[in-house]
């Protein structure tokens, strides 16, 4: 295969987050995912089976988190495999789950809101 226009490896989006050491807590112990690398104590990449977010410490841009969730609005979606297999087992690591899993016509989605608010939907 010619890769001379480049080949994409992965996406992350980017998350602003208050207290970095807090955010990376939550993203490892409560959701499963990895630290790929720290950048000078205020950027970290952290993954999940190839799911990629990276946390900046930096005020988040503020936004009207009530409309935010009051319109469903997410911040990252997430395709799954066992949607309510990942949905079980966040629920036993204590994830506040913000949208419980419904079906909708493009599969069953749950949605978990992190520390700083931002909404990720798993699908």
């Amino acid at each position: 295969m010619d890769d001379a226009r480049g080949t994409l490896s992965y996406i992350a989006p980017v998350f602003r987050v208050a207290d970095l050491k807090r955010s990376l807590a939550f993203y490892r112990d409560q959701l499963g995912f990895g630290l790929d690398f720290c950048y000078e104590g205020f950027y970290v990449s952290v993954s999940r089976d190839g799911c990629h977010i990276h946390l900046k410490c930096a005020d988040p841009t503020p936004r009207d988190q009530a409309a935010f969730e009051r319109d469903e609005s997410i911040d990252a979606c997430v395709a799954v495999q066992s949607v309510e297999g990942l949905s079980a087992a966040f629920e036993a690591a204590g994830v506040a789950i913000a949208v419980p899993l419904r079906q909708k016509p493009y599969g069953v989605e749950f949605y978990v809101r992190d520390l700083d608010g931002y909404v990720l939907a798993f699908v």
